[in-house]
């Protein structure tokens, strides 16, 4: 049987939770089975280069501003001659490009991450979702956000999302303005509003009145970082919050780090929460539908209402005071990871649905 060809679109391979599953299914997918390209919408980014060290084919189309119209060409071209029989979108603005250049008439169009927890999707994305042949859904929570919307189960296949464990010899990160004896609470992915890094600030101040040697490393960009600087330096801590901006590899921070903070306020932290856990770091994450399916209260990690900062800080507190507990909760994390979000599961639940199943 000849090998299916499965296009993967994406409008960035920047730092996020569907990034990362994209990364990690490609570049895993069997290739006696499948040949496999990725088609990036926006620009080069480290990931990019890591899936053409790991023999991906991937096609950037540089696009930089919204009526930029020659990658839109560009994608459309590469659906032309590529033909393949799985065109696999994550995410709205993926989707949208797919279906308005017409690129969406393949055997097979399927679509992961357009929608997440809290997000409101508008007519004409719902309108485009229905374009699409089969919906890939990262967990139970997102599948019911999908039925919610009309997507009847025949058309839904639900996965658990993936994270490969790292090795155990990875060496901490060398963090500038960090002490070798300092305790590093660390923040991982885009610093957006909805993010809550102002919220985790926020707590991390509570903090500092108890514990001298604690510093907060926040590792990622976005819109929202110049407000949540300002805002430490406005309650005096700003010498001890460090932005590192994007980081492609995030080994060396997770293990420099002793306990990882997920303070979303709605969607988005899924990829983050994994990382920790398969560096045998505990979590300490907001109570939203998709964390609570990756996060096990008071045995991985612990869960706190969403925006809650005192809540945030009293949980914190509890695992640094409590190094046996971090690291209990940390292997247990590491060992979920291990059970029940592994990349090969992942690759069988999507090489099957490729492949017709």
């Amino acid at each position: 049987m000849p090998a299916r060809t499965i296009l993967f679109v994406i409008s960035s391979l920047k730092y996020s939770g569907a990034a990362r599953q994209l990364c990690l299914l490609s570049a895993s997918l069997p290739r006696d089975s499948f040949r496999v390209c990725v088609a990036v919408l926006g620009a080069e980014t480290p990931w990019v280069a890591s899936l053409r060290g790991a023999g991906v084919e991937v096609a950037v189309l540089g696009w930089r501003r919204p009526f930029d119209v020659l990658p839109f060409v560009a994608l459309r071209r590469l659906v032309r001659s590529m033909r393949p029989d799985v065109l696999h979108v994550w995410g709205a603005t993926a989707l949208r490009a797919v279906v308005l250049t017409g690129s969406h008439r393949v055997n097979q169009l399927l679509v992961s991450a357009v929608l997440s927890f809290g997000q409101r999707m508008d007519r004409l994305d719902r309108w485009l979702l229905s374009r699409a042949g089969g919906v890939i859904a990262l967990s139970a929570a997102e599948a019911e956000r999908y039925r919610r919307l009309g997507v009847a189960d025949s058309r839904l296949t639900v996965v658990s999302p993936a994270m490969s464990i790292p090795t155990d010899n990875v060496k901490p990160a060398d963090l500038p303005g960090v002490a070798a004896n300092d305790r590093v609470l660390l923040g991982l992915g885009p610093i957006e509003p909805y993010k809550g890094f102002r919220e985790a600030v926020w707590a991390f101040d509570i903090l500092r009145h108890l514990y001298d040697d604690v510093q907060l490393v926040l590792a990622g960009s976005g819109t929202d970082r110049p407000r949540v600087e300002q805002f430490a330096r406005q309650i005096g801590i700003g010498q001890h919050v460090h932005f590192l901006g994007p980081c492609a590899d995030t080994a060396p921070l997770l293990h420099r780090a002793e306990i990882v903070l997920v303070p979303s306020l709605r969607g988005g932290g899924v990829c983050a929460a994994l990382e920790a856990m398969a560096a045998g770091r505990p979590v300490v994450a907001s109570r939203l539908p998709d964390l609570a399916e990756i996060v096990v209260d008071g045995e991985t990690g612990f869960l706190v209402e969403p925006g809650n900062k005192a809540a945030l800080a009293r949980q914190t507190r509890f695992l640094l005071d409590d190094s046996p507990r971090r690291q209990r909760m940390g292997e247990s994390g590491r060992q979920r990871v291990r059970a029940h979000f592994s990349a090969g599961g992942l690759v069988e639940a999507c090489a099957r649905r490729y492949a017709g199943g």
